[in-house]
């Protein structure tokens, strides 16, 4: 009996510690819900002219809207054949369709399928399409190739031009043969013929690089750099005589004790090829080092963030005991006294890793540190992998110190490409302390509810120029164009959600310029007060502006009597202005001035500086107050929590949306402007081209005929009116045509106009006006309106002729 009793004990003792067990395990299933981000699993997409890869595309989950993608451009030849190339990596694509739209994806041209693609040797996918629509030639269409896949469709976009001759197949052999020529020290002294070295150039900054640089600094110095991952050419312009491409890759390097850097490098080129050789024009180059915290990156001065822009976007929590920062895409959080660091997000791999990882279409903005170590932020742009792999949109995050994992708490997807929406989510994005999230997007102002997924629109169809946002982002203004409160400025605050209007008195109107700290600054213009400056511009004459907090105290107010303020410009330690008085019936200045920014900010306990090393030349390093940890950094990554669906699919109407013009250079999306003059020049000095919504050629730097001379009869009869009422020739053109101002440019400028086959009105005086229908190397041809002759006109003369009459041009852009 007793030692049944023993057995009976031992098998219930076994199978209560076997329940217990098994309850820990089931109850670590269930509640242990982090794990590490999934893999990429779409399949890339790419251009091939001869033997050269280019146009390098990612796949997107979802149609994108086709005037606001231009991430490439591939040029169609007179056979308007093109090869596409598929990496399919390990994914199953079952077949291939296209879709040519016109340049604002409002009406299909041509579409097909095909069912089979060759495989290559290198494992690639191919196949040869032919458009056989009739396509215009210098006008930009948006191609759309969609993969079906075993992951399902995946949407690929570049934008297609034909053009008459451009050596693409060269320009993009002359990108990738730079590359390596200069990771080649036996092969660099190839590049020095290319470059215009300037003693002055000379930083050994290897974040910065351009045409100006030494053959030293552009061959990497002593830093010794392999390419790592080797980088597709991506055509951003190309005319029948210069072509920009820009071409991301990732270098290595050793350090001083044989650890391995990592390096991710962007080259832009601007070329021309004159039949003997290609000429660069520009080139630069910025190169990012991929942060590690355990290639001995603390120093008793602070942490060394390596090769990198100056510009570090950091944050410190109030007692400063930690500092969250970017690099590449990816998000740290650091602790000085301790010496942990926290890879809070990213979506680089560590191990086999490749481009669609490793690219940096998507930017991070921090939110809040707390002081426990928990951080708040943003990601916006292209989702490299993950739950929204493919998507263009916004994700809110929130990581938690304590259980090391970030958990999403809302995702709104989007149908433009990275670089429209950085331009969109750079004017404006505040999370306030109740979980809102506000943003801009397309002229309308979102309040988004992360809580319960659910947004509303508290203003639509503002005016990018009539809207302003605080330093901290917690307040906004904008002027009201239509409706019971038009012309006058509503002013919110969005932690408490409360809102003031600003009227304008009788014979006024108010314009909004801006905010210093958290006030506004909005100016007085009375009626009759805007006039034409020395150029042609109309300008607001603003007789008073005030700097007013949300409490409508007035912190400031500018007067000087008989001169009024133009040209405001407010960064976040100046406001600058020109002061104007009248002459007859225009402006002319008189005196700049400025009012400096009195409020104390607080002592930041973190700070950026720069430093050098022999190896790496130039290096940002991030200061803290107290001197860091010197211990061995203790190093952790966290883990995603899946915390269910929560996406917030907002509906955009871009129907409305104001006339804009962007301006492309350097290989991307420059700026963006309502006025196309403006546009213009700065295209000018940027060396870029300037479109439109459409994405129609508004204007290009360097593809000009040498000369030529416009049939009259071709010109629209109110064009050749020469009249200089904008409204009058709008209604004249109708539907056929949009007027475009670009007073204030320079004759060469407009000068591209007429290359393009579009006439331009010139004033050339008080009450005259011609029309420039052609030119050559000596002369401008005019026609006069009132005689319908066409006679020339000295270039020089002309010059000043058009000047001295305040350049004053309008040309117009025929509607496709």
């Amino acid at each position: 009996m007793k030692n049944f009793f023993k057995r009976f004990l031992v098998l219930l003792v076994v199978f209560i510690l076997g329940v217990a067990g098994t309850a820990f395990l089931m109850n670590n299933e269930t509640t242990d819900d982090r794990s590490d981000m999934n893999d990429a699993v779409l399949p890339e997409v790419m251009v091939q002219f001869g033997d050269v890869l280019t146009n390098r595309m990612y796949g997107y989950r979802q149609p994108m809207e086709a005037d606001f993608v231009r991430d490439s451009v591939t040029p169609l030849d007179t056979t308007k054949k093109l090869t596409l190339v598929v990496n399919p990596y390990d994914t199953k694509v079952r077949n291939l369709s296209y879709e040519i739209r016109t340049s604002d994806g409002s009406k299909v041209m041509e579409n097909r399928t095909i069912k089979s693609l060759e495989t290559g040797s290198d494992g690639y996918l191919r196949t040869e399409i032919e458009i056989s629509s009739g396509l215009l030639m210098n006008q930009e269409y948006s191609l759309q190739i969609t993969l079906s896949t075993n992951h399902g469709d995946a949407y690929y976009y570049t934008r297609v031009v034909s053009r008459s001759a451009t050596y693409t197949e060269q320009y993009a052999k002359f990108a990738g043969d730079f590359v390596q020529m200069s990771l080649d020290k036996t092969q660099a002294d190839n590049l020095a013929a290319y470059l215009e070295t300037s003693d002055s150039a000379s930083s050994r900054n290897f974040a910065g690089l351009n045409i100006n640089s030494p053959l030293a600094d552009v061959s990497w110095g002593n830093l010794n750099p392999q390419l790592s991952k080797a980088g597709i050419p991506v055509i951003k312009d190309i005319n029948e005589t210069t072509a920009s491409i820009s071409i991301e890759y990732e270098i290595s390097a050793q350090n001083e004790n044989g650890n391995t850097e990592y390096y991710f490098v962007t080259d832009f080129y601007r070329m021309r090829y004159d039949e003997t050789r290609i000429r660069l024009l520009d080139f630069k180059r910025s190169a990012s080092e991929v942060f590690d915290p355990s290639l001995s990156v603390i120093s008793n001065s602070g942490l060394l963030l390596g090769v990198r822009s100056k510009d570090v976007d950091y944050l410190t929590n109030e007692d400063g005991s930690v500092t969250a920062f970017t690099q590449n895409g990816d998000l740290w959080s650091y602790v000085p006294d301790t010496g942990k660091f926290v890879e809070i997000f990213t979506f680089r791999k560590d191990t086999e890793s490749d481009f669609r990882d490793a690219r940096v279409e998507h930017d991070i903005k921090l939110l809040s540190v707390e002081n426990n170590g928990d951080v708040h932020f943003m990601v916006y742009g292209y989702m490299n992998r993950g739950a929204h792999e493919g998507y263009s949109g916004v994700g809110i995050y929130h990581y938690n110190n304590d259980q090391g994992a970030i958990e999403e708490q809302v995702f709104i997807p989007c149908t433009e490409s990275f670089e429209f929406l950085q331009e969109d989510l750079g004017t404006l994005s505040y999370v306030n302390q109740s979980g809102q999230l506000f943003i801009m997007i397309a002229g309308n102002l979102y309040q988004i509810n992360i809580d319960e997924n659910t947004y509303e629109v508290l203003a639509d169809h503002i005016d990018s120029d009539d809207f302003g946002v605080s330093v901290t982002n917690e307040h906004a203004a904008w002027k009201s164009e239509s409706g019971d409160y038009a012309g006058q400025i509503e002013f919110i605050d969005f932690d408490t959600m409360e809102r003031r209007r600003i009227a304008p008195e009788a014979s006024q109107k108010l314009d909004l310029l801006g905010f210093m700290n958290e006030d506004l600054i909005y100016g007085i213009v009375l009626d009759g007060d805007t006039l034409p400056n020395a150029t042609g511009y109309m300008i607001d004459g603003i007789t008073t502006f005030r700097i007013e907090g949300f409490d409508g105290t007035v912190k400031k107010e500018y007067h000087q009597d008989g001169l009024y303020v133009a040209g405001v410009t407010v960064g976040t330690t100046l406001m600058e202005f020109t002061l104007v008085q009248k002459s007859g019936d225009i402006y002319k200045g008189v005196k700049k001035d400025n009012i400096m920014n009195n409020s104390t900010a607080a002592t930041d306990k973190t700070s950026v500086e720069q430093t050098s090393s022999s190896r790496q030349g130039v290096i940002v390093r991030l200061t803290f107050e107290n001197s860091p940890s010197s211990e061995e950094p203790l190093i952790l990554y966290a883990k995603v929590r899946n915390a269910g669906e929560k996406v917030v699919d907002i509906q955009v109407d871009k129907s409305s949306v104001e006339e804009v013009y962007y301006v492309y250079a350097g290989g991307g999306l420059d700026s963006v402007w309502t006025d196309p003059a403006k546009a213009v020049q700065r295209a000018d000095k940027q060396t870029g081209v300037v479109l439109n919504r459409a994405q129609q050629y508004v204007w290009e730097r360097g593809n000009m005929k040498t000369q030529i001379t416009l049939n009259t009869t071709d010109i629209p009869e109110i064009i050749r009116t020469a009249s200089l009422d904008v409204q009058n020739l709008q209604n004249g053109l109708g539907d056929s045509a949009k007027v475009i101002d670009l007073t204030g440019c320079s004759l060469e400028n407009v000068l591209y106009e007429v290359s393009a086959q579009r006439a331009v009105i010139a004033r050339t005086g008080s009450d005259s006006s011609v029309v420039i229908v052609g030119y050559d190397q000596y002369n401008t041809y005019l026609l006069d309106p009132s005689t319908g002759e066409v006679k020339p006109y000295g270039m020089n003369d002309s010059t000043v002729l058009f000047k001295n009459a305040g350049n004053m041009f309008i040309t117009y852009l025929e509607q496709k």
